[in-house]
């Protein structure tokens, strides 16, 4: 039974990458995926309340990160170039948003459980 919960709530969250979903399915999906890492991660009230806050903060902003797209010129090459160079600039302010919020996830988390945290959302995304 809590294996099938597990898995019900996994695939709940592999729904928040689908880009077809009404951002507030994908918010949902998001807060279920939390609650999943915070009781892998064996979460106690507060730091769980704050840790699920937390990582749906993270995974909006992270969103809206992701979500810039480049203006298309017509020209293969000038397009190429500017994708490539704003790949670069998104993974720049991906980094730099994960080093911030592991900062956040540290006061109130240990290392080890951001770590599960991450591992934890490799495999979703792995899944999906």
């Amino acid at each position: 039974m809590k294996r099938l919960l597990i898995i019900l709530v996994s695939l709940l969250g592999l729904t928040a990458l689908l880009p077809a979903q009404a951002p507030s399915q994908r918010m949902k999906a998001v807060h279920m995926t939390a609650v999943r890492i915070a009781d892998h991660i064996g979460l106690q009230e507060p730091a769980r309340a704050e840790f699920i806050q937390l990582y749906q903060a993270f995974k909006k902003e992270s969103a809206t990160l992701l979500g810039d797209k480049a203006a298309v010129t017509g020209d293969a090459e000038k397009d190429a170039e500017a994708k490539i160079h704003g790949d670069f600039a998104k993974s720049e302010k991906l980094l730099a948003l994960r080093k911030a919020y592991y900062e956040k996830f540290r006061k109130i988390l240990k290392p080890s459980q951001i770590q599960a945290m991450y591992d934890l959302e490799k495999e979703f995304n792995a899944r999906k």
